[in-house]
């Protein structure tokens, strides 16, 4: 109901129309180039760009990487650009590597996606990126963007947020910055640890006097006085750890163009404050140590040490880092106390200064992530214009719903990628998807004729996968990468032709019936092939350890409970073996090493109902790496004169057509079934696949005929 609203109030917004004015022009095709860029445009820091990626992406990521890119550097006209990411193409990849540039390169800009799925998954892209530049020593260099200039926001649970992304989130980004700009903040806590390094001999001194007169007031003596040691280690331990945490959060959590300023003098902080505290705290040094080094209240030339005997080494050491702590201490407190780009807020409560930090969030970040519903929240802020949209899973979000995106201040440009040849956004009534309410733009502008740049090379599926849905979906446009044509690529993890990369398992005697509701469909059969094939593999990856994922893709809800509630019986979690079991729309952008597909429709009719939709069908056959098992009624598919026809066809001209008897198992499996609903009588006919392999006999014996199983 939210996104509804936000839709039925973006459509009388009437905010930023630059694209949009683009994308509903009365021309039947968006112009897509700019006269005057093709004329004047200085490609160097482009080409200098895509010249590094030859190493990270093949030749078309990279040919839609730089055309991204140059349409983001126009500021003539507006644009929509398309990248047509087929399953398996880098797509997340693609889009990620383009992220990170225009971030590296400060264009303001904003992720949308319709879920927060697809969301959450582009955003760990990019961190991942940012956070191996860090690794690699990159991060110092200006050119770098810190996590600072990244946000996500949208609701934790629905995102899924642990701590994978706690650098990048705006609540836990809000709240280490509320911390940082409060009463006990950095302030305090630098001026505390300077009073520390500075002054902890005399306050030991004015601890003594406190403690005798308490005892002269008590008329008691204590003779258990803590020493200096105990003394300046507990006051060290109750501010340094506070020291460090908002030191990390200044490296953290603000903007490049502030911390870069900082980022030497933050960053021999907090080496110098690990190495003195892990002296003080943990090296056996004795308490006249100790007062040595803070016997001086004004710090002492550090050279003098150098000349002392070496039984005075620690001593030495401690003084030269005690100094050095405080000269960077004061040097870091004055910088960050001058520096006009850091917000110098009144605490007059916390709810005002959460609000404060939460803007000042949204002003300073380049690059948001988010869905295209909560897109909305970056117009409660005074924020400078925003540059670039970036919509991923395009082809999944309703036109309507782009509008909200769409709309925000300042964008010139938007980037769609996304796969009209998988399942669009969904849309529950009947009378709004057969008005198109639930068509994309994406889809839209392809289908007028606009241009896309296809990523052709697909890294997931083993070609015997790929083959049938690049030839009957994406006329052959799409090639195997070396990975997956790599005879290693390759895995059997059951014995036998039918269990290869590639099957049709025929399986003529289920029943398809209606769920106690009436709103689904499911197949008792086919859930017991499915349960002995999955035992079967269990059973292997005991023998192994191998580690795999099997994933189990159904198009009914009712078929995905009855399986269900058989694997929750069967099988415990394991480390090592996957097993997930959902809808084909459940399951579009997922992937596993094992797909087995139950398609549940079994009729003489060749009825097939929502099956036959070619996008449904696109996906589930999409989702495999290394094997996928297709189980369903070949004859009923056959007569559905629908894409299951020509793919129950094709596997038999590609000798993958198996039928379900030729397995031993799994005969006994669906016979097991049949006792068990007490169909039995169904095997009578001679169409059935038992009906030969079955040891039976018939009796005789009334009015009707009994199978008696041996």
């Amino acid at each position: 109901m939210t996104t509804n609203t936000r839709i039925w109030n973006a459509l009388g917004l009437s905010g930023n129309m630059r694209i949009i004015d683009q994308v509903l022009c009365t021309n039947s095709v968006v112009e897509e180039f700019c006269d005057l860029c093709s004329t004047q445009y200085n490609s160097n820091w482009t080409d200098d760009v895509v010249s590094q990626l030859s190493s990270t992406l093949n030749e078309s990521q990279t040919s839609a990487v730089e055309t991204s890119l140059r349409a983001a550097q126009c500021n003539h006209k507006s644009s929509v650009k398309l990248i047509w990411g087929p399953p398996g193409t880098g797509k997340t990849k693609t889009v990620s590597v383009l992220l990170n540039i225009l971030l590296k390169r400060n264009y303001r800009t904003v992720l949308c996606a319709p879920t927060n799925v697809a969301v959450k998954e582009v955003a760990l892209r990019v961190f991942q990126l940012v956070k191996e530049a860090y690794e690699r020593g990159l991060g110092e260099d200006a050119q770098f963007p810190s996590f600072g200039d990244i946000l996500l926001f949208g609701n934790k649970e629905r995102l899924g947020v642990i701590d994978d992304l706690d650098e990048i989130y705006l609540d836990y980004r809000v709240e280490r910055l509320v911390e940082f700009f409060g009463i006990t903040g950095w302030k305090h806590t630098f001026r505390s640890m300077i009073d520390i390094l500075r002054n902890s001999g005399s306050e030991y001194q004015v601890f003594l006097e406190n403690e005798k007169n308490k005892e002269k007031e008590g008329e008691e003596e204590n003779e258990t006085h803590i020493s200096f040691l105990e003394f300046t280690r507990n006051r060290y331990k109750a501010v340094g750890l506070p020291l460090e945490t908002y030191l990390n959060t200044l490296h953290t959590h603000f903007p490049k163009f502030l911390i870069s300023r900082h980022s030497v003098e933050v960053n021999s902080l907090l080496d110098l404050l690990e190495s003195f505290e892990s002296s003080v705290l943990e090296n056996d040094i004795t308490d006249e140590e100790l007062e040595e080094i803070f016997a001086e209240r004004e710090l002492v030339c550090i050279d003098a040490y150098a000349s002392e005997q070496d039984h005075c080494s620690t001593t030495a050491t401690l003084s030269k880092m005690r100094c050095e702590c405080l000269q960077l201490l004061r040097a870091l407190y004055d910088s960050l106390d001058h520096d006009a780009f850091l917000p110098k807020f009144e605490v007059k409560s916390i709810e005002s200064l959460r609000w404060k930090v939460r803007e000042y969030c949204f002003q300073n970040a380049s690059l948001f992530f988010c869905t295209a519903s909560s897109s909305c929240n970056l117009l409660k802020y005074e924020i400078d214009p925003l540059s670039l949209l970036v919509i991923d899973e395009a082809a999944q979000l309703k036109e309507c719903e782009a509008l909200i995106p769409l709309q925000l201040q300042g964008l010139r440009h938007a980037i769609l990628i996304g796969d009209e040849c998988q399942l669009p956004a969904m849309v529950n009534s009947k009378v709004s998807d057969e008005a198109g309410f639930g068509r994309s733009l994406f889809e839209r502008l392809s289908s007028l004729g606009h241009s896309k740049n296809l990523l052709n090379m697909q890294y997931r599926m083993h070609p015997q996968i790929s083959l049938f849905p690049n030839a009957n979906f994406y006329q052959q446009q799409i090639s195997d990468a070396p990975n997956v044509l790599c005879k290693s690529y390759e895995r059997q993890f059951l014995p036998g032709a039918m269990f290869g990369p590639y099957s049709f398992i025929s399986i003529s005697d289920g029943r398809e019936e209606v769920d106690d509701i009436g709103h689904s469909r499911r197949n008792i059969v086919e859930v017991a092939v499915v349960m002995k094939i999955v035992r079967m593999l269990h059973k292997a990856w005991q023998g192994t350890r191998q580690n795999f994922s099997i994933g189990i893709i159904s198009p009914y809800a009712a078929q995905v409970a009855a399986i269900q509630d058989k694997v929750a019986k069967k099988f415990d979690k394991n480390d090592g073996f996957s097993l997930r079991v959902k809808t084909v729309d459940g399951f579009q952008g997922g992937e596993e090493d094992i797909i087995i597909i139950s398609t549940v429709r079994s009729n003489k009719g060749g009825s097939i109902g929502f099956l036959s939709n070619f996008q449904r069908t696109n996906v589930a056959l999409t989702r495999a790496r290394h094997c996928l098992w297709i189980l369903g009624d070949g004859r009923t598919l056959l007569n559905s004169e629908t894409c299951w026809s020509s793919l129950v066809d094709d596997s038999k001209v590609r000798h993958c057509f198996f039928r379900a008897d030729e397995d031993k198992e799994i005969a006994k499996a669906i016979l097991e079934a049949k006792k068990e609903l007490s169909q039995l009588d169904d095997l009578l006919n001679g169409d059935s696949i038992l009906f030969k392999s079955a040891r039976w006999k018939v009796n005789n014996l009334s009015c009707h005929s009994k199978l008696v199983v041996n």
